[in-house]
């Protein structure tokens, strides 16, 4: 016992004597200059990830410590160097004397080119869109994303391949709501944003609801000092939209920290022309209803983020993270005027809509990380936790007025309704990722609870103010989630698989006041999640995927409330929604990385859609939420990226032939179910042209059309973009100048939805501000000027308010 007890008094003292070996060293150029920021990376001697790393100091020096005395590879990297490796045999101190780097010219050229121009990466589960310093990075991130291959943005609905994705800023979620994702999008400068990856087989790792992800990553600090940025944009389309904002950026051996604040003032102007032709119960029509439909909206909204990242030391780090938005006093202003014709034409009558909406609205989301290596191997185990806070007042007023033909008032009918939703969102989550057999092995557990009340109050004010209490209501929303994952990702030389399961146990409850009613629903979930890639040569590879998920109904989707944009026209949520669970399976096929194929199928049951009825007696057109009975799609899908091009032309490809097919109730007509189905055709084509030799001219064009798609009832038909920016850097590349035209021919969004079937019969033409004229200036301070460190890191891989 007494040698137990010795043994265990100087085993630790022996071991801190054992790791006291330092390396020591200074780093220069070949002209005998030091080098400051030089990534120095420690290997084992037959490792291939390093467990140990410092950068050199101003006068190129650094020093590694605590080390054991036996042999290591150590490597100094730096962009526009050519990185250099040696073995070292240490025995208590080695001082390895002045390492000698040598500029690698074509190295640093492809750098400045990188810099100035977006670079596609594609991968068997996602497309990488590298757009930081390019003149794609001006305007906000919203309008980014329109530009971004493979997404598609049909009004305020963001899609991949027909997929509602969810989003997530530096591979955190984002719990927002639709709506407010798109403020948070449109409030954020694309300025900040290095890269947006648009996942289309996302693994077990990401939620359930996860059928497809958008990852945006901002700007990080990635040397060590302080840079900084103050950026402005101005916008013209029929009225203008400004943008001001500045970013920082501080990093140090322990430290590194982001921040980031904007201010958007905009009015925007949106266009409807409305058609409905009203059909009697045998068939004849009874009337049309032409509406023409103007909304103007005014938004002078405020969006910060504060990002610091913390070393504690070698194996821990402490990561916190917070995104404000703050939109008060948000103002639209609706106007409509419908003419109501006779079967011959003629008209019967007309009446005019004044609706005004006033909206405050705020978002604060807080989340922690706490990461631990557990050992060399790098096991590693990282916990974080979500914090989000959502507000929304809203109220509206309405007033409209019924003329004869000749414009003599007819009645007159008014009333406003003032509607409160306040969401707490907190998720909190573990997860261990372990070295496993030929690659690593990951698991999770997660926890999540929704706490969403919302308030209505409905109030007559033809005659005075008088609350009407069958209008009204009250729903409150819980939900819980507890959620368990395992996959493992292994390399079998030429043949790499993820493979993964996910498992979700999902418990419900609203409850309406009105309805009277509360509506309770559990149940459990599996997911699993598979891809695999097989490299049949340099020039050949192959892969596969299969993915399962699930899609929740939106909050405000259950909320029964109504929004009416005027007493015969209104949205409404359905209390009663169910979740859609989808299975999507593909198969890729890439030849020297110049021409990619994949080929997928994807099936939904009970899909979750906006249904558009008109009701025929009572001459009303609602917009509800639904559960489709079927809906399914497949396409083939070409990517080209050509490789023999100039060097001053970048060219970008992507060309998909689908067909889509759903079934809904259509509860306004016999037979009481419909299929609507189309083929479509989707493009997008990007190309970049580098103009002068010093590369501080560049020029990025691109166009995306889609022909017909359906959405629920809806068939959509034809849209395009053409899109022209040019970006100038000034003074030393202190400074950059971005202009543009957004949709050059205005031609985005002025197509028709149509919705015809049985005795239904309706379209509108939806015209918004997409053509814009936009200039950008950006002016960078700080020690922006230093160049990167090449590291080696591997970081490969609310939407619901």
């Amino acid at each position: 016992m007494k040698k137990l007890i010795l043994l265990l008094i100087i085993a630790p003292t022996f071991f801190v004597f054992s790791q006291n070996g330092t390396i020591v060293g200074h780093v220069f150029d070949i002209e005998n200059q030091p080098l400051s920021y030089v990534n120095v990376l420690l290997f084992e001697e037959e490792a291939l990830e390093a467990f140990k790393g410092v950068t050199t100091e101003e006068d190129g020096s650094f020093k590694l410590t605590e080390l054991e005395d036996k042999t290591y590879r150590i490597s100094f990297s730096y962009i526009g160097f050519t990185t250099k490796d040696q073995l070292i045999t240490l025995v208590s101190e080695e001082n390895i004397g002045n390492i000698l780097l040598e500029e690698n010219t074509e190295s640093l050229g492809e750098t400045i080119i990188t810099a100035k121009k977006p670079t596609i990466k594609r991968t068997a589960s996602k497309l990488i869109f590298n757009v930081e310093n390019t003149s794609l990075s001006t305007g906000s991130t919203f309008d980014l994303l329109k530009k971004t291959p493979g997404v598609v943005v049909v009004g305020n609905d963001i899609k991949v391949k027909s997929i509602i994705p969810e989003i997530y800023i530096n591979d955190k979620r984002v719990y927002l709501s639709t709506a407010e994702t798109i403020a948070l999008l449109e409030n954020t400068d694309a300025a900040n944003i290095k890269s947006v990856e648009v996942i289309t087989n996302p693994s077990a790792k990401y939620d359930g609801a996860a059928g497809a992800v958008l990852n945006i990553n901002t700007s990080k600090a990635i040397s060590i000092g302080y840079k900084g940025a103050v950026n402005g944009s101005y916008k013209q389309g029929v009225y203008p939209k400004y943008q001001l904002g500045t970013s920082h950026f501080y990093k140090n051996n322990w430290l590194d920290f982001y921040g980031s604040y904007s201010f958007n003032t905009r009015k925007n102007l949106k266009e409807d022309i409305n058609y409905t032709r009203f059909i009697d119960p045998n068939g004849s029509t009874n009337s049309f209803w032409n509406t023409d439909f103007n909304k103007i909206t005014r938004t002078n909204a405020h969006q910060g983020n504060l990002i610091a990242d913390f070393t504690i030391n070698e194996k821990e780090t402490i990561s916190l993270a917070t995104t404000f938005s703050v939109n008060p006093n948000e103002t639209f202003k609706n106007n409509g005027f419908t003419d109501i014709k006779n079967i011959e034409r003629v008209t019967d009558s007309t009446f005019s809509t004044r609706s005004d909406l006033a909206t405050d609205t705020h978002t604060l989301s807080i989340t922690g990380d706490y990461k631990i290596v557990l050992d060399k191997e790098s096991s590693s185990l990282t916990l974080s936790a979500n914090y989000t806070d959502f507000n929304n007042e809203r109220l509206q007023n309405v007033m409209t007025n019924y003329n004869d033909p000749v414009g003599n008032l007819l009645r007159r009918n008014s009333f406003s309704t003032n509607a409160d939703q306040s969401t707490n969102i907190f998720t909190g989550q573990g997860d261990v990722t372990y070295p496993f057999w030929k690659g690593s092995l990951e698991g999770g557990l997660k926890y999540s609870f929704i706490n969403s009340n919302s308030k209505l109050d409905f109030f007559d004010t033809d005659m005075g103010v008088e609350f009407n209490a069958a209008l009204s209501d009250d729903f409150n929303y819980r939900e819980k989630v507890y959620a368990e994952y395992i996959q493992t990702e292994q390399t079998f030389g030429a043949f790499s698989i993820n493979a993964g399961l996910r498992g979700e146990y999902t418990d419900v409850e609203g409850i309406s006041r009105v309805l009277g009613e509360t509506n309770t629903d559990d149940y459990f979930k599996l997911f699993p999640r598979i891809s695999g890639q097989y490299e049949f040569s340099e020039k050949h590879s192959a892969g596969f995927a299969y993915t399962k998920s699930i899609s929740r109904p939106g909050y405000q989707n259950l909320n029964p409330f109504k929004y009416f944009i005027n007493e015969n026209n209104f949205n409404e949520g359905n209390p009663s929604l169910v979740p859609a669970i989808t299975e999507r399976i593909a198969l890729n096929y890439s030849y020297n990385n110049v021409w990619t194929f994949e080929l997928y199928y994807k099936t939904t049951d009970n899909s979750l859609s906006a249904l558009t009825f008109q009701d025929n007696i009572n001459r009303t057109l609602r917009n509800s939420e639904a559960n489709l009975l079927q809906d399914f799609e497949y396409s083939l899908d070409l990517q080209y990226t050509p490789s023999n091009l100039p060097s001053w032309l970048y060219l970008y490809v992507i060309l998909s032939g689908f067909y889509m097919e759903n079934e809904f109730l259509a509860v306004e007509s016999e037979p009481r179910t419909y299929t609507n189905h189309t083929p479509g055709f989707y493009g997008y084509v990007y190309s970049n042209f580098t103009l002068s030799k010093d590369r501080t001219w560049t020029v990025d064009l691109s166009s995306n059309y889609i022909s017909n798609i359906i959405y629920g009832s809806s068939f959509y038909k034809n849209s395009f973009f053409l899109n022209l920016s040019a970006r100038k850097s000034l003074w030393n590349k202190a400074a950059n100048i971005t202009v543009g035209v957004d949709d050059i021919f205005n031609t985005s969004f002025n197509f028709p939805v149509v919705s015809n079937y049985y005795n239904q019969d309706n379209f509108y033409i939806a015209q918004s501000e997409t053509r814009l004229f936009t200039i950008g200036f950006t002016y960078n301070f700080g020690n922006f000027r230093i160049r990167d460190n090449n590291k080696n890191l591997n970081t490969d891989e609310k939407d619901r308010l």
